[in-house]
């Protein structure tokens, strides 16, 4: 579960003070032993409000209206998680890859149910489900306004050239950088020693094992071959004319262009 359920007595204290901003429950509905509620796209309209707004937890087996603990039969777990594997790729574009996770929580009885938690992260992207483009607002979804929506694309494209230019490269060493390439970029009012001033610069980053990487960033500033770990890098250097880019007037017209490699 995430920071804010780290234990799964928090989960249930948030479930019996109502949903919120992070929080949104769906009962579990079935009819002659076939799956009936939640909907596949109603799942897919909260899951994708959540990726766009900044995560959350969606709980299912539990009333949104008493906040009660009504609970998964053990033998649908399966069939639940099927409908909701469906609407998180079939439904919405990009699909969005949560974390599920089956736990008990106890009903008002104290008895234990299985219930499904899905941790959904904030997204890089700008995610439409089958209800259009939605945000967490408060307790619940709401539909992104035009200027909402494209200043969110514009904020999330940005993010995304940013998070790529800082992630390691899996297949380089820290031997690809070179000495008189980085040590330009250092600091020498900093009190803080080198390794630690290129991971602040985001030249250097850990992979998933932790190890130190150089960053796409640091093998396109920092290496004389960044091709041998980035198959077609290059950096693209462009001279305009003037001192603004216009497309009138001929203003900011493009001179010169040259791609540079290692």
């Amino acid at each position: 579960m995430s920071e804010r359920f780290d234990r799964w007595s928090d989960l249930h204290e948030r479930i019996l003070l109502g949903e919120d901003t992070y929080l949104e429950c769906k009962e579990v509905r079935f009819a002659n032993g076939t799956l009936r509620g939640p909907a596949q796209n109603d799942l897919a309209d909260e899951v994708a409000a959540f990726a766009n707004g900044r995560g959350g937890t969606l709980v299912l087996g539990v009333s949104d209206d008493t906040h009660d603990v009504s609970g998964v039969p053990r033998d649908s777990l399966d069939a639940v998680e099927e409908r909701l594997f469906q609407a998180c790729v079939d439904s919405i574009e990009p699909p969005v890859i949560p974390v599920i996770e089956r736990l008990t929580l106890p009903d008002r009885a104290g008895t234990s149910r299985p219930v499904i938690a899905v941790e959904i992260p904030r997204s890089l992207f700008v995610h439409r489900s089958p209800g259009g483009y939605f945000i967490r607002v408060g307790s619940s979804k709401r539909t992104m306004a035009t200027d909402l929506l494209a200043r969110l694309l514009e904020e999330r494209n940005s993010t995304r050239r940013i998070r790529f230019a800082e992630s390691p490269v899996s297949a380089s060493t820290l031997g690809a950088l070179e000495d008189p390439l980085w040590r330009r970029f250092l600091r020498s009012a900093s009190q803080d020693p080198a390794p630690a001033q290129l991971v602040k610069l985001a030249i250097v980053a850990e992979d998933d094992s932790r190890q130190p990487r150089p960053t796409v960033a640091g093998l396109l500033m920092a290496s004389s071959n960044p091709e041998a770990f980035l198959p077609g890098a290059f950096i693209q250097a462009v001279a305009y004319r003037g001192t603004a880019i216009a497309a009138s007037a001929g203003k900011g017209y493009q001179r010169d262009a040259i791609d540079i490699t290692g």
